[in-house]
């Protein structure tokens, strides 16, 4: 998948958005936007759609005006339009301080990802606390161990859940599903190809067809995509050669160079020790002790690399899915020219070492691809009349952010 090109990456940094017709909430911050349509009996015309960190605000894109905003208390619900591949959703509110309700349409090219990012707020929605339903499990770790865990399915996703700490130790969003696979001589063993590259991930549980079940009816009913099981399963011998998915040839993952990191993740209280190895294609990360690989991550999926401002050992790796990776090394300057160097040979080349992380509710789109064309023509009129009563600190400057083949080109 191609990194982002042209000023996809400008974004609106201490932006003053002004919001004179509205009551704003306090402390709310954007935490992932899209540009959309708007469909009312006026007619359509373009939004901002924000899900922030208290609630959903529209904006208008030409001012940066707040339009409409709504606190998560007052959601009762966002569902897609229609069956299959759609781009239109509706968004129901409370009007006021009674029990009725409003239903607003919009539309967007991304619905699946919008839909999905809003549902990770729904247990603050006003009607239901929209839950999941948990089953107990069993899962095939990379160290070829059984370990418990529950999972809960969910609107937008399947959680995995230490059932010890009740804490959420990872989420498969519906819209990186690729499907779900029998194990034929596994007991209960079931697969979630995921990813992008059929990476597997073998669960076992007495409920196995509810799970899937579940699953596939709620990706429909609240992302508004069609997942399925497969025909054939497989056999456990299967799932240990296709674990990795496409990425599991010699090619992908013998290493080129290797460094020895700590890795900070909110799996483990204390940072937990890894190899990092960098191949032709993947970043893998293996277990010191036994050589495991742990995950694989191909190169075509970063995109940035991070130093952390206040400890030189500390750099994260940020992913066109919105994952991010947290690690230390004492080698953290080669670390990062090596897999730099890496990355772009792979074909990947906009990618670059920043001092900060992204901030993904700046940008009107994707990780994954380009934004709007209308969108880089309104962050260029920006920096031509920032919106803004201080120019200086409106905009992100545009060679910190923008594609490296756009800068290189112009």
């Amino acid at each position: 998948m191609k990194q982002p090109l042209g000023y996809q990456s400008l974004v609106l940094k201490k932006m003053k958005w002004p919001c004179q017709k509205m009551n704003v909430l306090k402390d709310n911050k954007d935490l992932a936007c899209f540009y959309t349509t708007k469909h009312s009996w006026r007619g359509k015309y373009k939004r901002v759609f924000s899900i922030g960190s208290h609630g959903i605000t529209t904006y208008n894109p030409t001012t940066l005006e707040v339009t409409n905003q709504w606190p998560y208390g007052d959601i009762c619900g966002i569902t897609p339009v229609g069956k299959g591949q759609g781009t239109e959703f509706n968004l129901t509110f409370r009007k006021g301080s009674g029990k009725k309700s409003e239903t607003l349409k919009f539309s967007t090219e991304h619905r699946t990802e919008l839909l999905t990012e809003a549902l990770r707020f729904r247990t603050d929605f006003s009607e239901g606390k929209i839950t999941g339903r948990r089953f107990n499990c069993y899962k095939h770790h990379w160290s070829d161990q059984r370990k418990q865990v529950s999972l809960e399915v969910t609107p937008g996703g399947i959680d995995q859940i230490d059932p010890h700490t009740n804490r959420v130790i990872s989420s498969y969003d519906y819209r990186s599903v690729e499907g779900f696979a029998e194990v034929s001589d596994y007991q209960g063993g079931f697969c979630i190809l995921y990813g992008g590259f059929s990476r597997l991930h073998l669960y076992a549980s007495e409920n196995r067809d509810e799970i899937i079940r579940s699953a596939i009816e709620h990706a429909g009913n609240y992302i508004g995509i069609t997942l399925r099981l497969r025909k054939d399963p497989l056999t456990f011998e299967g799932f240990v050669g296709e674990r990795l998915g496409k990425y599991g040839s010699d090619e992908c993952i013998t290493s080129l160079a290797e460094f020895v990191v700590q890795k900070i993740s909110p799996r483990h209280m204390e940072p937990i020790k890894r190899i990092l190895a960098l191949t032709e294609t993947c970043l893998v990360e293996r277990d010191p002790a036994s050589y495991n690989i742990v995950t694989v991550k191909p190169f075509e999926e970063v995109f940035a690399l991070v130093c952390d401002e206040d400890n030189p050992q500390v750099f994260y790796v940020e992913f066109i899915r919105g994952q991010i990776r947290k690690y230390c090394s004492t080698e953290r300057d080669s670390l990062l020219a090596s897999l730099l160097d890496g990355v772009r040979a792979s074909g990947n080349r906009d990618v670059c070492v920043k001092m900060a992380p992204t901030r993904r509710g700046q940008r009107w789109g994707l990780l994954s691809m380009p934004v709007d064309e209308e969108v880089e023509s309104l962050h260029l009129k920006f920096l031509a009349a920032p919106p803004s009563e201080s120019p200086s600190t409106a905009l992100r400057p545009p060679h910190a952010s923008a594609c490296l083949n756009t800068l290189f080109s112009r």
